[in-house]
């Protein structure tokens, strides 16, 4: 006996919540920075990390059952796949320039070169797609292995710095070459669509 069929409107009601989660996120991080003056950590603000911990857990969760309810039960639309795309993009921008720029005792700093190396790979697509889509007034955008690659690995990352440990330099580096390759392959495949004949 299958699983019932759940309402159409359920995967981007996920989203929606996901969305609604990041700002949650940020009001927790700020929580625990403030109750923590200095290491060790009151319990406090121990406290407040763990609830942060918990709804980062929750947005990366959540992003997993949205899209295996939209697949499992043929509930994709476009309006689905963008509000999926934006509340995965809004999640890393707000944490990452989050713990880039509020320095605290609860959280482990996201290195500067790290958020200007995201930035610039969110800017590289942002400007792609705008180009591709006025010369050829649509574009054909697919998430690629690679590209989930990285999103794995920088949500695991958030993850560690969300529970206050300090990721290995190895492991940085390893997290952004794959970013930085991910966003070459994109990078080439929009060169493609942008000169293909019409």
């Amino acid at each position: 006996m299958g699983l019932p069929r759940p309402p159409a409107w359920l995967p981007n009601a996920i989203s929606v919540a996901r969305v609604l989660l990041v700002p949650v996120w940020v009001v927790l991080a700020e929580l625990a920075n403030r109750a923590g003056e200095s290491p060790p950590l009151t319990a406090e603000a121990e406290a407040w990390r763990a609830w942060a911990f918990a709804t980062l857990l929750t947005i990366g969760l959540s992003d997993v059952l949205d899209g295996w309810l939209a697949r499992r039960f043929g509930l994709q639309s476009h309006l689905g796949a963008n509000l999926d795309a934006f509340a995965d993009k809004l999640a890393q921008v707000v944490l990452f320039t989050y713990l880039a720029l509020r320095t605290g005792p609860a959280f482990a700093a996201v290195p500067l070169w790290l958020l200007a190396l995201l930035i610039a790979r969110d800017a590289v697509i942002v400007l792609g797609y705008a180009l591709i889509r006025r010369r050829r007034g649509r574009v054909e955008a697919e998430h690629r292995a690679h590209g989930k690659i990285a999103s794995l690995l920088l949500f695991g990352l958030l993850l560690l710095l969300s529970a206050g440990r300090h990721p290995a330099p190895w492991l940085l580096a390893a997290i952004a070459a794959t970013v930085a390759l991910s966003t070459a392959l994109y990078a080439r495949c929009g060169v493609q669509q942008f000169f293909a004949p019409r």
